[in-house]
């Protein structure tokens, strides 16, 4: 009789716990498809990297973004910048649209194969500039600072026109 009663016993405890684990199944089955069927609106990362049908990386999403490729070579950016970069098919940095992470800035910039060549930047605080470069060391910046109206060009380096000039 004892091994009779063991049995029935276990037999229940069996049918509790299959009872229980088909129970957790169908919890599990339904939460799943819930959660499949709800779609989502926002996606939370802190990068995105875009290729072309090549593989090479051709625009970066990021805050921040990764340090540029300037001719093949991975350089150090002088301080981070989140924001929208833009790569040529060989991979280069050629532009974006981001703020500084340090500074608080916000800029457009355009750069050759070589390094940057057009810049348009706003202050944290207000004003801001225009600025274009070519690798000779010619540079023009039109721009409002400190609340006043700046023109300087520069020709190799030298410059040929500045106003105000560095002594007003």
């Amino acid at each position: 009789m004892e091994t009779l009663d063991r049995i029935k016993r276990l037999e229940h405890c069996f049918k509790l716990a299959a009872t229980v684990f088909l129970a957790i199944i169908i919890v599990i089955v339904f939460v799943g498809w819930k959660m499949q069927s709800k779609s989502s609106e926002v996606l939370r990362v802190r990068q995105i990297t875009i290729i072309d049908e090549n593989g090479k990386e051709r625009v970066w999403i990021g805050a921040p973004v990764p340090d540029p490729i300037i001719q093949g070579e991975r350089q150090k950016r002088s301080s981070p910048l989140s924001g929208i970069i833009l790569l040529d098919a060989k991979g280069y940095e050629r532009g974006g649209y981001v703020t500084s992470d340090k500074s608080g800035e916000v800029f457009i910039g355009l750069d050759s194969e070589k390094g940057q060549e057009t810049l348009f930047l706003v202050n944290p605080g207000g004003g801001g500039h225009l600025s274009i470069y070519d690798a000779e060391g010619s540079f023009a910046r039109i721009g409002v600072l400190r609340g006043r109206p700046i023109l300087l060009l520069r020709d190799k380096g030298k410059t040929v026109f500045e106003q105000p000039s560095e002594n007003n």
